[in-house]
């Protein structure tokens, strides 16, 4: 009996140990789990990486290190050292640019394309960044476009480059005074207005008193020929304007209404709920011809709105027109035309530093961030609307992400110069005709 005791005590002590074996074992999560694990640390090791950097860089682990250095770029003395930068750049690039005219012009155009390629380029990224990317697409940058096709590739083709003579000597030429484009030369923003309108006339200036060599240049272009080869490559350009915003970008501009273009610019009303400039104008013709009813305001998504703009903008590029073949025939006539026109660009640039940067500029560095932000989109010329009342913070931009109206624009580029106008309600940036 004693020795059945003590048998049934061991069988149940092997039991025991047996089945705590089978409980360890189940709780012992299988291989494939564990190789899971291993593989989601490994993924998750490029963020561990960064946030360690980020703590590192910027004291937050959360905070992007683009974010910390743009913050750093706010700061007054990086915003004085920027602008003194930029001048000293605008400066040499005025210099430059006469040197090349007057000593050998029939090389300007190497120096047309080494100066708005870049220029062009850096306008986009900043204009994605804000929004603002339908600007692009308005006539100043395809006559652009056209002028560096006859740079790069057809420089001996008289059409194109009487094209080409046509829309800068005539809209975009006219730009500079109509839209008052200012020669200010701490701002990049400015400068790029000045040379996206001011270059191309130059440019074909070269092109027609000194052609390249084997070019063989009329003198003189008739009025009727000259009328139709521009407003053809103005009717493309008006085609393919509609055909970018109210087909391939209908949705975008529908759903994001801080998504600017040329006509929701110009149709922002004022802090009285009026238009100015251009827009003024087309209101007061539209309502008395009984095409708008009185009170009537513009609204930018209806087609009698784009239909105004577009004849109002029609009828400018057709004036402006009228001039080009006298223009092409004398030499005289063509220098003095454009000493004027930029004559008037460095008369906007004296009294943009007289009137509105002496007192302005000090804004840019008194208040806090928000405060700074909002003083230098005022210096922008930017609508009400457009304007921004706070940065958003990061619980907000988390909160929005994938649903909801864009974050105010500023937050991605803060303090970039996205206009260059003078006057509140500007007209649209760069339109040019």
């Amino acid at each position: 009996g004693l020795l059945r005791g003590i048998l049934r005590g061991e069988r149940r002590e092997e039991r025991a140990r047996r089945r705590s074996a089978w409980e360890r074992r189940a709780d012992r999560p299988p291989r494939w789990t564990a190789a899971k694990e291993r593989v989601a640390r490994i993924r998750s090791l490029p963020a561990t990486v960064r946030r360690r950097i980020r703590k590192r860089l910027t004291g937050d682990q959360d905070k992007r290190v683009r974010e910390h250095l743009r913050d750093l770029l706010e700061e007054p003395p990086a915003v004085r050292t920027r602008d003194k930068f930029s001048f000293m750049l605008g400066v040499l690039g005025c210099g430059v640019i006469e040197f090349v005219i007057l000593r050998c012009p029939e090389r300007f155009p190497l120096l047309y394309a080494s100066f708005i390629i870049p220029l062009l380029l850096l306008r986009l990224y900043l204009y994605a960044s804000l929004n603002w990317h339908f600007f692009l697409i308005d006539f100043c940058y395809f006559s652009n476009v056209l002028c560096l096709v006859q740079v790069l590739w057809y420089p001996t083709s008289v059409p194109l480059i009487v094209l080409n003579f046509a829309h800068t000597a005539g809209p975009l030429a006219v730009a500079i005074p109509a839209w008052r484009n200012s020669l200010v030369f701490h701002s990049l923003d400015k400068v790029t207005s000045v040379f996206v309108h001011g270059l191309p006339p130059l440019l074909l200036f070269a092109s027609r008193w000194y052609p390249a060599v084997d070019t063989e240049i009329p003198d003189s272009i008739g009025t009727a020929y000259t009328m139709g080869l521009s407003l053809l490559g103005y009717f493309g350009w008006q085609l393919f304007y509609l055909v970018q915003t109210e087909v391939f970008g209908r949705r975008a501009l529908a759903s994001n209404d801080k998504m600017m273009t040329s006509i929701r610019w110009l149709t922002t009303p004022d802090k009285g709920g009026g238009y100015s400039g251009m827009a003024a104008g087309a209101m007061a013709a539209a309502r008395s011809c009984g095409f708008f009813a009185p009170g009537e305001p513009f609204d930018s998504e209806h087609w009698k709105t784009k239909v105004v703009f577009m004849l109002v903008q029609l009828i400018y590029t057709a004036v402006t027109l009228l001039p080009i073949p006298w223009l092409w025939q004398s030499f005289e006539l063509h220098l003095a035309y454009l000493l004027c026109i930029y004559t008037v660009c460095v008369w906007n640039g004296g009294s943009y530093y007289i009137e509105v940067f002496s007192k302005a500029y000090r804004k840019q560095f008194e208040g806090d961030r928000d405060q700074r932000r909002r003083a230098v989109f005022e210096s922008f010329g930017a609508p009400e609307g457009e304007r921004p009342k706070r940065t958003p913070s990061v619980g907000d931009v988390a909160a929005t992400a994938g649903s909801g109206p864009a974050p105010d624009p500023l937050s991605a580029i803060p303090l970039a110069s996205p206009h260059d106008r003078d006057s509140l309600p500007p007209p649209p940036p760069d339109d040019g005709a």
